[in-house]
């Protein structure tokens, strides 16, 4: 077997080594013989070679061998520059001296001082520069065939005849310039100092440098750093505004038209107008708390009232809040109240008789509702709604005059029974339905809507406001005004038997707001 042949080698190699280092000392003796078959052969007899301790004790270790090889190894010395010169690549060097003089030749611009500017350098021709010499020695018109061998015999006409005289005197400089540089080369090539190759053959591109927008700082890298001691940023939570506020103002110049029956008086005119909205909301959870005062006036002169100078048109303070508690959704619970009257005393043309006060008539009304809020954005920027309308079944109304010389008659008082005189007091229990909009089509456009309705269920009145701003910049706009005022418990008069009432207003001047 093959086994049994590697196994018989190892042994004839191991009795082999130990009888070349025994010497004449080796005594081993051959117990017995060992039988080896080899494969394809005939079998082989080997003896077994059985060493003693003591002649294992005399094999030197191949350890103290090494030792014996490396005593006398030394370290080469290194090769000192005596040597290396023999193996260095001699190259041309030239003086300073010589650099200079074949720069100087080559190069003419050296020959200028470096003190020296070009400000009043003149562009020159080509011709009077020194020539270079670009191997073109063939004509430009060279040919070796007849461009025209296999053109149809037939000659094409064209439409129209094309303009050569257009660089003619261009083309005929250009020739003359190439036939005294090719004469130059031809005779008197000593002159010509400049070759093609001499001239910079690399393109020179142009690489911006881009600044990095941010500084690099180094980080400042600990080992010994827990993840739990890492405390994370404090969290910013602004202070929420739960009230808010906003004003308008304008100062304008208007047209006023006044219907007779208006139950503050006046007549159409053209005046100065002010308005002045201030608003000053509430709003936190649950609860919604909102304040409006309104403050407007328009005067103008009377030159057909030989009694007064000036008359005063509209006017209007006018106070209104609402309270509300958020019932679902858009819905709320609420409150509301207004309080309304004059600034100003006005009187009937030519007369001294009052047609209305300050306080002279005020009125004071307060109902208990519902309301409902809608904010409805748009795609369109500054495009925007906003609605609001309270509807309060149980409502009171208190209206009383200070002044009793004013024609009370006009505001809805009621004579005392069985005499002509009124009553400077009046309180009506009713409902009331109120709604106010604002549509801001875009920065420069936008729609104010106010609409009030009262009734006792006997006697009716309601309000509807509608004004049409027009902003030309941000402080000058153009106002289009219509107040229409229905109310069936005045006494008509004979000039106007209706219980209609308009007030309607053009103006144009200054506006502010925030």
């Amino acid at each position: 077997m093959i086994v049994k042949r590697f196994r018989a080698q190892s042994i004839i190699l191991l009795g082999l080594s130990v009888f070349t280092f025994s010497g004449a000392q080796n005594t081993a003796t051959i117990p017995e013989s060992v039988s080896v078959q080899m494969q394809n052969t005939d079998t082989v007899t080997t003896s077994v070679i059985a060493p003693k301790d003591s002649d294992l004790d005399q094999i030197v270790d191949m350890r103290s061998q090494l030792q014996k090889q490396n005593a006398t190894y030394s370290r080469p010395a290194p090769i000192n520059d005596r040597l290396l010169r023999f193996f260095k690549e001699d190259k041309l060097n030239m003086s300073d001296e010589a650099l200079y003089w074949v720069n100087y030749v080559r190069d003419p611009s050296t020959r200028f001082s470096p003190y020296m500017t070009f400000r009043d350098t003149l562009i020159v021709d080509p011709l009077y520069m020194p020539f270079v010499f670009k191997g073109d020695i063939l004509p430009k018109n060279l040919t070796l065939y007849d461009k025209n061998r296999y053109k149809p015999h037939f000659k094409f006409t064209p439409w129209y005849q094309t303009d050569t005289t257009l660089f003619q005197k261009e083309l005929m400089r250009m020739e003359v310039e190439d036939m005294a540089k090719k004469y130059v080369e031809k005779n008197n090539m000593a002159t010509v100092r400049y070759s093609k190759r001499d001239l910079p053959q690399d393109v020179i591109k142009v690489i911006p440098i881009r600044t990095p927008v941010y500084e690099e700082v180094p980080l400042a890298v600990t080992s010994s750093v827990n993840v739990d001691d890492v405390e994370a940023p404090a969290k910013f939570i602004p202070d929420r505004l739960y009230w808010r506020s906003g004003f308008e103002s304008a100062i304008q110049f208007s047209q006023n038209y006044v219907s007779p029956n208006w139950h503050k008086g006046g007549s159409s005119n053209l005046n100065i107008f002010t308005k002045n909205n201030l608003k000053y909301d509430y709003n936190r959870d649950r609860v919604q708390f909102t304040n409006e005062l309104e403050i407007k006036a328009s005067i103008y002169n009377a030159p057909n009232d030989t009694l007064h100078n000036y008359k005063i048109g509209d006017d209007l303070f006018r106070i209104h809040s609402n309270f509300g508690y958020k019932a679902f959704e858009k819905w709320y619970y609420t409150v509301d109240a207004e309080f309304k009257t004059q600034m100003f005393s006005n009187y009937q043309e030519n007369t001294e008789t009052k047609q209305a006060a300050l306080l002279s008539p005020f009125a004071f009304n307060i109902g208990v509702g519902m309301k409902y809020d809608l904010e409805k954005k748009f795609k369109a920027r500054h495009k925007k709604l906003t609605l609001s309308t309270n509807l309060a079944p149980i409502s009171f109304t208190y209206m009383k005059s200070i002044d009793k010389d004013i024609d009370l008659g006009r505001h809805g008082f009621k004579k005392k029974e069985g005499t002509n005189e009124y009553n400077s007091s009046l309180s009506r229990l009713g409902s009331t339905f109120r709604a106010d909009m604002t549509m801001t089509f875009n920065r420069n456009v936008s729609w104010q809507s106010r609409f009030y309705y009262f009734t006792t269920y006997e006697f009716t009145q309601f309000e509807f406001e509608n004004t049409l701003v027009l902003a030309i910049t941000r402080y000058f706009s153009t106002r289009i005004y219509a107040h229409l005022r229905y109310d069936d418990s005045v006494t008509k008069k004979e000039d106007f038997n209706s219980y209609f009432q308009l007030n309607e207003l053009l103006s144009f001047g200054f506006n502010y707001k925030w």
